[in-house]
């Protein structure tokens, strides 16, 4: 009882002395006597759980083996919800998640956060202390998961994240608001070779499903909760870029998923461009910055348009793999469902592209437009390539921006791969479009560094492919030499 008030905080040493010499199981059977008390007594938990939380304030105690066993009993303190020592309970789970073996061990025994996860459901709306509790755990277990060490428990973290995104899904108090940062929180520290470890050793089509139904319900609530519905874009972003096969797979085929799953997959993407399409018009009715100030007052508007276009370029991505991926006289494909879906994206392609264009004729400078928000630019740049790449009647509208495309990948050094990434598809749909085979193509131009002739004799169909800015484009894209930079070289 004396520790707490006795030894002080910072002194590990004393701390881990008195750790190693006293019985810890005493305070364990002092946590389980307390929490069978029916009287709301608390007095056992007071004496256990603040000093459990003294030794757990160290990182060397808190992984030690004799602490880790107490994590279940903590646990459930946590859950039943009582004020005088439940912060105290939270404060030493946290500690000792923080820890990688910690962490390990919660994973490997999920029920007791499982648990915990579900009491929010029944717990005090005013009760955020739990909320932000259930948070910490979600994206502390998701950055362990998402190690080499805790791949092998990916199976356990699915369970854990699918109890919360059920909870998500019913849930039409206020709650559900509050679980939409949670969710993305977990989401957000997974890579998508992490993500598909997982589906294989527990299928996240579940996960998936409880979590586009209740964002599409945020998204299609009235205009008070606006926050929440640009939280909710976050959120399906995160899916979309995880999980796309689980988001829309089958989706275009008749029949094969119950209507509702359809449906919902459907209105995630269509709500996603109308709210970017939003997002774009609220930026261009904003008033110019003063020459040399950021434009800051436009991007605050436009925050939400960055997941809008990564929803929108997923399933792009996403819906020509799965046609390729089809046979050509298949039967069972929803054209019609396609065709209504792309139309939604080419509005908000189209938008962008306006909106862009506007962009850098406004600050006349277009390095300024990268430099104010590259998560703007990059995510923009992802979905107009990806349109792009299948749709040759944007190419003219387009042509203005490949100059700033191509200064962007030689004066941006640290965005120049991703830039890259995203504009060789739509070089190579160029180079289909006329029949050119892309491997020829690159060969003619690093040829031009030594014969300095652009293009002799070659005629292309394609609004691209053969004018001053494709060429340069693509001489940046694929690492090669301008002509006018070879000619400064000789020169020189």
């Amino acid at each position: 009882m004396l520790v707490p008030r006795v030894v002080a905080a910072d002194d590990a040493e004393s701390l881990e002395y008195i750790f190693d010499g006293m019985d810890i199981k005493f305070l364990e059977r002092l946590m389980r006597t307390g929490l069978k008390q029916t009287d709301q007594s608390t007095i056992m938990l007071d004496i256990a759980v603040p000093v459990i939380s003294s030794f757990a304030s160290h990182a060397q105690i808190a992984a030690k083996p004799r602490m880790l066993e107490r994590i279940p009993t903590l646990l459930n303190v946590i859950g039943r919800q009582l004020p005088q020592v439940s912060n105290e309970a939270t404060q030493a789970v946290c500690r000792i998640m923080s820890t990688d073996d910690g962490a390990e061990s919660v994973l490997e025994s999920p029920e007791g956060l499982i648990k915990a996860i579900d009491s929010l459901g029944s717990a005090d709306p005013a009760d955020g202390d739990l909320v932000s509790f259930v948070d910490f755990a979600l994206n502390r277990l998701s950055t362990f998961a998402n190690s080499g060490r805790g791949h092998g428990l990916l199976s356990q973290w699915v369970e854990l994240v699918m109890t919360a995104a059920a909870l998500f899904d019913d849930n039409q108090q206020m709650l559900k608001f509050e679980l939409i940062g949670v969710l993305a929180s977990a989401l957000e520290p997974i890579d998508q070779e992490t993500a598909a470890d997982a589906d294989t050793q527990r299928p996240c089509g579940q996960l998936t499903s409880h979590t586009i139904s209740g964002c599409v319900s945020v998204l299609r609530q009235k205009s008070e909760t606006t926050q929440y519905a640009d939280q909710a874009l976050v959120l399906a972003s995160h899916l979309v870029r995880l999980w796309p096969d689980c988001v829309f797979t089958d989706k275009r085929r008749r029949g094969k998923e119950p209507d509702d799953q359809r449906k919902q997959s459907d209105l995630i993407l269509r709500l996603a461009c109308i709210e970017g399409q939003s997002s774009i018009d609220s930026m261009m009715i904003s008033p110019p910055p003063a020459k040399g100030k950021p434009d800051q007052p436009r991007l605050k508007r436009g925050w939400k348009l960055p997941f809008c276009a990564e929803i929108a370029a997923g399933w792009l991505e996403w819906v020509a793999r799965w046609l390729d991926e089809q046979e050509p006289e298949s039967d069972d494909i929803d054209e019609e469902g396609i065709y209504s879906a792309m139309g939604s994206v080419q509005k908000l392609a189209a938008a962008a592209i306006g909106f862009l264009v506007d962009w850098r004729d406004r600050v006349e400078r277009d390095q300024e437009v990268l430099e104010a928000s590259p998560t703007v630019c990059l995510s923009t740049v992802r979905l107009l390539t990806q349109w792009l790449a299948t749709d040759p009647k944007l190419h003219s509208d387009a042509l203005p921006l490949l100059t700033m495309f191509t200064r962007w990948i030689k004066e941006r050094p640290e965005h120049s791969t991703t830039l890259q990434g995203y504009l060789r598809p739509c070089i190579t749909f160029a180079l289909d479009t006329c029949g050119i085979d892309e491997g020829k193509f690159v060969k003619d131009l690093q040829a031009r560094e030594l014969t300095h002739t652009r293009g002799e004799g070659m005629e292309f169909a394609s609004p691209w492919v053969g004018s001053i800015e494709f060429d340069d484009l693509a001489y940046a894209v694929y690492n090669i030499p301008s002509d006018e930079e070879i000619l400064a070289k000789r020169q020189g």
